[in-house]
């Protein structure tokens, strides 16, 4: 059977050049730059919390493991609604699902920043993971249908890559400013009401490609659904996340508390240093996109940048104190720059259709997110109970032993190239690649 004959495949390049022409370069890339303005709210109303830990902490008479909780608690909300999001593009179409998505995280971010008890603040963490994961999961698909024809790891890589960066690392240290000049609770109301006004923007200005009506809302099909989020490759490259994933919202939330406690930096250096390893996901987004667009071994970017991640974050109890900065970065561009070709396995490797690329990025994202919740739960119980160093080596593990199940993906299946005839049994090297390719 041929992937154009499955019930979730992508139709062949081919056969879509051949139904409508290629989407207009200007357009794309002006809905690209829309998007990314989602991406940057999206972190903005995420990291924002992470930046004032030291001002609830003080507030609330809250350590370090209720703080990490609140971590979590966000992922609880993000994890849960990735696939619920996916179907309610399908349902009611994907602009509509963007600006939900958007104005509830903005709505949530508001209340966080209204909230005088830590139980309120708790609550509205979870909703704002919810608008969070119904808005990002429904946002890679809308860069999926603008640019599958081509450039679609790089769209993906500043989408999901540096757009994701640059808004968590403008609320790691950009918003410690703020919220001096006025106060946690209204830094967090700001980020919110800029949230609102993106989701506003994209109800204005958001649309899907002409020749792809079925985005702005279709029926369900159970088969292809079922398709979707049965194939294997979605599950094997999901689970490889979920270390790396749950130690990089760990460390580049709490790496400030570390620098201050243990390595004595003050709050502006600490914050800083958090801020870049988030930013380092720009350039590390940027090239991981270039480069995987290039390439057909997905496998080896994601898998790689995995491990070497785990290794960073092995060397931190080991290295002075300067050298914190060097693996703050390599941690967070590394890890992006796999995360663009994760982030393209939807389309380019399990061949999902447009219409349900949302639920099956959320499936890959909640697989992942399960990391989310508990590495940072676990991290905050281990160093109040031994020491920060033993919480590096545990996100280290951790990290490294998921990213051994990326092993198992495959790699995008190469297209056909018409062979001169061959002595029977002689190698051809025109060959397609085998499925495990």
């Amino acid at each position: 059977m041929t992937a154009s004959a499955l019930p979730n495949a992508v139709p062949s390049p081919s056969a879509s050049h051949s139904q409508s022409a290629p989407t207009s370069g200007a357009l794309r890339w002006g809905m690209l730059a829309l998007i990314c303005s989602g991406f940057i709210a999206l972190t903005l109303n995420w990291f924002d919390v992470a930046a004032a830990f030291p001002l609830i902490g003080a507030e609330f008479h809250a350590g370090l493991g209720p703080l990490s909780f609140l971590i979590g608690l966000f992922i609880v909300g993000y994890g849960l609604a990735h696939v619920p999001g996916g179907m309610l593009a399908t349902a009611i179409g994907m602009k509509r699902t963007l600006v939900i998505g958007l104005a509830v995280q903005g709505a949530a971010g508001v209340m966080s920043g209204l909230s005088y008890s830590f139980n309120e603040l708790a609550f509205f963490r979870v909703i704002s993971g919810v608008g969070g994961s119904v808005f990002i999961a429904v946002g890679f698909a809308a860069v999926i249908v603008w640019f599958h024809d081509r450039q679609l790891t790089l769209a993906l890589g500043i989408s999901g890559g540096a757009a994701f960066s640059g808004g968590a690392a403008f609320a790691l240290w950009v918003w410690i400013y703020v919220q001096r000049a006025t106060s946690w609770h209204t830094s967090l109301v700001l980020a919110g009401v800029f949230e609102i006004l993106v989701a506003a923007a994209t109800a204005l200005w958001f649309r899907t490609p002409d020749d792809m009506p079925s985005l702005a809302g279709t029926r369900f099909e159970r088969a292809a659904m079922r398709a979707a989020v049965a194939s294997r490759d979605l599950w094997i490259y999901g689970i490889a996340l979920l270390g790396a994933y749950g130690a990089y919202f760990t460390t580049s939330q709490l790496f400030t508390v570390y620098a201050i406690t243990e390595r004595h930096f003050d709050a502006s250096k600490g914050g800083l240093l958090s801020a870049l390893i988030a930013l380092a996901g720009i350039p590390g987004s940027l090239l991981g996109g270039y480069l995987a667009d290039r390439s057909h071994n997905i496998r080896a970017f994601v898998v790689g940048s995995l491990v070497a991640v785990a290794g960073l974050l092995a060397l931190i109890p080991l290295v002075s104190t300067g050298w914190l900065w060097v693996l703050g970065i390599g941690i967070g561009g590394i890890l992006i720059f796999g995360f663009a070709a994760w982030s393209a396995v939807p389309s380019r490797v399990s061949k999902i259709r447009h219409e349900y690329v949302g639920t099956a990025t959320g499936l890959m994202l909640t697989l992942a997110a399960v990391g989310g919740f508990f590495v940072p739960i676990i991290f905050g119980h281990i160093v109040p109970n031994t020491s920060f160093n033993t919480g590096w080596r545990f996100l280290a593990v951790v990290s490294f032993v998921f990213a051994l199940v990326g092993l198992f993906g495959r790699n995008p299946a190469r297209a056909a190239v018409p062979a001169a005839p061959t002595v029977p049994g002689a190698f051809n090297p025109n060959a397609i690649d085998t499925p495990g390719s």
